[in-house]
C-alpha cells in the first residue's frame, strides 16, 4: 500500500510531552514571558528560508531535482501563490472513494542546507511541528521517514545521516494523504511546512519523557513526577531537591501551596536535570473533578466563559507567530474570557505556555474530524465505526495527550469534533482514560452517533452545538438519565451581526449547577487580507467553498473586537440585563418656522421635505421592510423565495388628501404574490413639525418579518446625531446587555460597523426615545423606536458582498423603525425566539421637528 493511503508514520520517534533541553551553562533568555528556546545552545532552527518546487503528482518527485524557487518556512504555499487557495466547511476537498487519494494530490519538494558541528556522544533530532497534510523526508539523499497528522509534532532521530559540516535536507509535503479523511475542519485549506522546523542537540543517555501530575490536600500541595526515561533525573523545586530512578515515580510536598486556576494562574518553577542538561517546566497546582453533575476546579464549581480559536493570520494562514498567539490571549483576557477551546486540532505547543502564565483554561482537542461524511447522516455513523480509521484516530489521540500532558492550563481532553462516535475511536479513548485520570474527557460528536452510544463512560462532560434552551432543558437539565456535566462547546455564532442570544444562555448556565459554561463560535473572521480588505470563500475562483461562513468571529481578522465581542465580554462579567431607565429628553427645538411637504399618491413616499423653503431630503423617504443580516440568510431565502420579499413595493389602495395632510392604505406586495403586510401611512405637517402615523399588519402566512419602518436620506454634512437610547454600541432587543440607557452622540461613519466584511444592517439603537439629526431635525415617538444614522441605504447592503465595495455616497442614510427583529446567532444556530421577533400588529407616532 501506498505510505499516503495508510496511517502509519514511519521512522518518528513516540510521540512526547513538549519541552526545550538546557545546558547548564546556557543563559535562559524570556519571550513574552515563557521561555525563549532559542536561547538553548542545543536549539538550532531550521526556520527561514527554503528552496521549493510544485509537483503535479507524488510520482514527479525527484530527488535529484533542484527546487530553485525560494519560500519561507513556516508558511502557506497557498499564501504565496502556489495551488489555489479554498475555504471549505464541512466537505471533503475531493473524490470520497475511502481509502484513496486523487491521483491529481499537488506536491511540494522543499530543501534547505544547514551547518552542524557534529560531535561524539551527542544525538541530533529533527522535529516539526506542524506539516499539512504529509510528507516523506530524506537527509543528505538518504530517505529517514514519513510522517502526518498536520497538527502534530513529527521527530525523527538523524544522528546517523548528519554529518559535521554541511547537510542536505529534503521534504516532500502532500496536500493530502489518508490523513485528510480525519482533518476535515471548518477552514481554509492550506499546505505546507506551516510551524517551526528545528534540530535539537541531545547528549547520549538523555531523558526521553515525564509526566507531571498534581494534586492539592489542604493548603499543600502534592507534585507527582512520573519518571519515564531510562536515566536518573534530579528535580528542583522551592528549595526541594529530590532524585527520581528511571522509570520510578517521585513526590514532592509543598506547604502554603498557591493554587493555579485562570483568575490566578500561580506558576512555581521546576528545574529537572539528567545528563548535563537542565529543562525548565512551570508547575500549577490544580485538581479537575467531577462531583455528581458538576465540574470543579481546585473544589470549587466552575464556569467556563470560553472561546473557539483557530491558528489564523489574515496574511500568513495558518502560520501563526508568538505575538498573534499571546496577543490573542491578551485580549481573550480583556473580553473575561477565561477558557479556550482549541478548535479543531492542537494549537502551537507554546499556546499552551501562554495559557499557564496568562491564566486560561484550555479544552485541548485533537486533530480528528470526518465532517465530509456528514451529507449522509448514515455515512458519517458508519465512517464512526469503520475500524479502518482506528490505528488513524489512535495516534491523534496520543498526539494529543502526550504532547500537552504536562500542561496545568489543559483541564479536559477532546476526542476531537463532529465525527460522530463508534468503534473506531474506542482505542483512543481508552488510552486518553489509561494515560491520564486527571482530566476528563469531553466530546460532542456522541450527539451525532447511533443513540446506543450516548451514554457511553467513554465521556465524562457531555457537549451540543447551538440547542436552543429549551433542548437544553429537555435533553439535559429535565433528563434524569443525563448524570454528566453538560457544556456548550460551541453557541451563539458570531457571523456577522450576531450573538442576540448570549445573555439567555448565560442565565440558564449561571443558575443550574450542571452547565459548566459554553464556547462562543468562534474567536475570529478567517479574512484573507489584500489591498482592498479581506477576501472569503469564492473569491479565489475555486469552484468549491462555502463564502462568507468563515467570516464568523468575534473579531475582525485583523482583531478589532465587533459588538457581539462587546455583548459577550458583559455577559460574562456577570451581567445579564440592561434596563430602559428615566432619562432626560432634550427639549425639541424647532428652528425653522415652516416646512412644506410632498407625497406620491402611488407609493406613498415622501418625495420632498422643504424646511423654509430649503430641501431638506436627498433620497425620498419610504417604507422599509427589509434587511441583511447573516442570520437572517434562512429567512431571506424563504420570504424571498415564496414571497418575492426583494422584488415587493408599497401598493396603494387609498390615498386621502389636503393642505398638509396624507392619508394612505395599502399593502407591501410584489406581482404575483399576495401582500406581505398591510399598512396605514398618515402624515400631517404643522408649523415646523411633521407628524407621521405608521401602523401594519402581518397576514397569517407571514410568521416572521425583517422590520417595518422608514428610511430616508439627507445631505451628508448632517452626520453627527444625538440620541435617547441604549448604547454606545449598536443594540437590539436581543442584544443589548453590552449597552446602557441614556444619552448619546456619534456620527454615521462612526455608527455604522465598517468590520463586517459582508455589508449588514448595523448601527440600530434599540427602544430610543429621541433622535436628533443635527442642525436639521429632530424624532420623537409616543413608543419607543429603533433607528441608524448610516452612510449606507439598506439596498446597499443587502446587495453589497464586501465592504470595499460599498458606495460613497452624497447622502446620509436615516432608518427609524417601529419594529426590528432580533438578531439571534441562526446562520448556525437555533431559532430566532418568539419574543424577539417583530409583532404580527404594529403603530407608533414619530414627530419630526425641523
Amino acid at each position: 500500500m501506498k505510505e499516503f493511503e495508510s496511517f502509519e508514520r514511519i521512522g518518528t520517534l513516540p510521540h512526547r510531552s513538549y519541552y526545550i533541553p538546557f545546558r547548564e551553562e546556557d543563559k535562559i533568555e524570556s519571550l513574552f514571558g515563557i521561555i525563549d528556546r532559542e536561547s538553548s545552545s542545543g536549539f538550532l532552527s531550521l526556520d527561514g528560508i527554503w528552496q521549493i518546487k510544485a509537483l503535479e503528482h507524488v510520482e514527479d518527485f525527484c530527488l535529484d531535482d533542484s527546487p530553485c524557487a525560494a519560500i519561507p518556512v513556516p508558511s502557506c504555499v497557498q499564501m504565496l501563490g502556489y495551488d489555489q487557495i479554498q475555504y471549505i466547511n464541512f466537505r471533503f476537498p475531493f473524490p470520497v472513494i475511502l481509502p484513496h487519494i486523487p491521483y491529481d494530490n499537488p506536491c511540494w519538494h522543499y530543501r534547505r542546507t544547514f551547518d552542524l558541528e557534529k560531535r561524539e556522544g551527542e544525538r541530533y533530532y529533527l522535529n516539526f511541528e506542524g506539516v499539512d497534510s504529509a510528507f516523506y523526508l530524506y537527509i543528505n539523499g538518504e530517505y529517514k521517514g514519513y510522517s502526518q497528522i498536520s497538527h502534530a509534532t513529527s521527530e525523527f532521530d538523524i544522528t546517523d545521516l548528519v554529518i559535521n559540516g554541511e547537510n542536505t535536507v529534503d521534504v516532500l509535503v502532500l496536500k493530502w494523504c489518508i490523513s485528510s479523511y480525519l482533518e476535515c475542519q471548518d477552514k481554509f485549506r492550506f499546505s505546507g511546512i506551516f510551524r517551526s522546523v528545528y534540530i535539537l542537540s541531545r547528549p547520549e543517555g538523555h531523558l526521553t519523557d515525564y509526566k507531571i501530575e498534581t494534586t492539592l490536600n489542604g493548603d499543600s500541595g502534592i507534585l507527582t513526577f512520573i519518571n519515564e526515561s531510562e536515566t536518573e533525573i534530579a528535580l528542583e523545586i522551592e528549595g526541594q531537591n529530590l532524585t527520581v530512578a528511571p522509570k520510578a515515580v517521585g513526590e514532592i510536598k509543598i506547604a502554603g501551596v498557591k493554587p493555579w486556576s485562570a483568575d490566578e494562574p500561580f506558576l512555581y518553577t521546576l528545574i529537572i536535570r539528567a545528563m548535563g542538561e537542565k529543562i525548565i517546566e512551570q508547575v500549577g497546582f490544580r485538581t479537575v473533578t467531577i462531583d455528581g453533575k458538576v465540574f470543579k476546579i481546585n473544589g470549587e464549581a466552575i464556569k467556563l466563559k470560553g472561546v473557539n480559536r483557530h491558528d489564523f493570520n489574515s496574511e500568513t494562514g495558518a502560520t501563526v507567530t508568538l505575538q498573534n498567539m499571546y496577543e490573542d490571549l491578551q485580549l481573550m483576557k480583556q473580553l473575561n474570557v477565561n477558557a479556550v477551546r482549541t478548535s479543531h486540532y492542537p494549537n502551537c505547543p507554546e499556546f499552551y505556555q501562554f495559557c499557564d502564565t496568562i491564566g486560561i483554561f484550555a479544552l485541548d482537542e485533537a486533530d480528528v474530524e470526518t465532517h465530509g461524511a456528514c451529507y449522509d447522516a448514515e455515512l458519517w455513523k458508519e465512517f464512526a465505526e469503520n475500524e479502518f480509521f482506528t490505528p488513524g484516530i489512535l495516534d491523534r489521540h496520543k498526539a494529543l495527550v502526550e504532547r500537552d500532558k504536562n500542561r496545568p492550563c489543559v483541564i479536559m481532553w477532546s476526542l476531537g469534533n463532529e465525527s460522530s462516535f463508534g468503534k473506531s475511536f474506542f482505542e483512543g479513548a481508552k488510552y486518553i482514560r489509561n494515560r491520564d485520570k486527571t482530566r476528563p474527557i469531553h466530546y460532542e460528536g456522541i450527539c451525532c452517533a447511533d443513540e446506543k452510544y450516548y451514554y457511553t463512560d467513554m465521556v465524562d462532560v457531555v457537549s451540543m452545538m447551538y440547542p436552543s434552551t429549551e433542548t437544553i432543558y429537555e435533553k439535559v437539565l429535565n433528563n434524569e438519565k443525563e448524570t454528566r456535566p453538560f457544556v456548550l462547546c460551541e453557541y451563539t455564532h458570531a457571523m456577522g451581526n450576531s450573538c442576540g442570544d448570549i445573555a439567555d444562555y448565560w442565565d440558564l448556565i449561571y443558575n443550574n449547577e450542571q452547565m459548566m459554561g459554553a464556547f462562543v463560535w468562534e474567536w475570529a473572521d478567517h479574512g484573507i487580507k489584500n489591498a482592498n480588505g479581506f477576501l472569503y470563500g469564492g473569491d479565489f475562483g475555486e469552484t468549491e467553498h462555502d463564502g462568507n461562513f468563515c467570516i464568523d468571529g468575534l473579531l475582525t481578522p485583523e482583531r478589532r473586537p465587533k459588538s457581539g465581542a462587546m455583548e459577550m465580554k458583559a455577559v460574562y462579567g456577570g451581567k445579564l440585563k440592561s434596563e430602559i431607565r428615566d432619562v432626560r429628553i432634550p427639549k425639541q427645538k424647532g428652528i425653522s418656522k415652516k416646512i412644506e411637504f410632498e407625497a406620491d399618491e402611488h407609493t406613498g413616499e415622501i418625495t420632498s421635505i422643504k424646511a423654509d423653503g430649503v430641501e431638506v431630503l436627498k433620497t425620498p423617504l419610504h417604507l422599509n421592510f427589509t434587511r441583511y443580516i447573516d442570520n437572517d440568510r434562512e429567512l431571506l431565502g424563504r420570504l424571498n423565495g415564496q414571497y418575492r420579499l426583494n422584488a415587493c413595493k408599497p401598493c396603494i389602495f387609498s390615498c386621502e388628501k389636503g393642505k398638509g395632510y396624507y392619508k394612505f392604505k395599502g399593502g407591501i406586495a410584489a406581482n404575483c404574490i399576495s401582500p406581505v403586510a398591510l399598512f396605514e401611512l398618515t402624515y400631517k405637517a404643522a408649523g415646523n413639525e411633521l407628524t407621521m402615523e405608521i401602523s401594519y399588519e402581518l397576514p397569517e402566512k407571514i410568521k416572521n418579518f425583517p422590520r417595518f419602518g422608514v428610511e430616508f436620506g439627507v445631505d451628508k454634512k448632517y452626520a453627527d446625531f444625538a440620541y435617547v437610547g441604549f448604547g454606545p454600541y449598536e443594540s437590539y432587543s436581543d442584544k443589548h446587555v453590552a449597552c446602557e440607557y441614556g444619552n448619546y452622540e456619534s456620527t454615521a461613519q462612526e455608527n455604522y460597523c465598517n468590520d463586517y466584511i459582508r455589508p449588514q444592517e448595523s448601527g440600530s439603537h434599540y427602544a430610543s426615545k429621541y433622535l436628533e439629526v443635527k442642525n436639521l431635525f429632530s424624532v420623537t415617538a409616543e413608543v419607543p423606536f429603533s433607528f441608524s444614522v448610516n452612510p449606507y441605504t439598506t439596498k446597499q447592503l443587502c446587495e453589497t458582498t464586501h465592504n470595499f465595495d460599498l458606495p460613497q455616497n452624497d447622502f446620509v442614510n436615516v432608518c427609524v423603525d417601529l419594529s426590528m427583529r432580533g438578531v439571534g446567532s441562526h446562520s448556525c444556530g437555533p431559532v430566532l425566539p418568539e419574543k424577539h421577533e417583530i409583532p404580527k400588529k404594529g403603530k407608533n407616532i414619530f414627530r419630526f421637528k425641523f
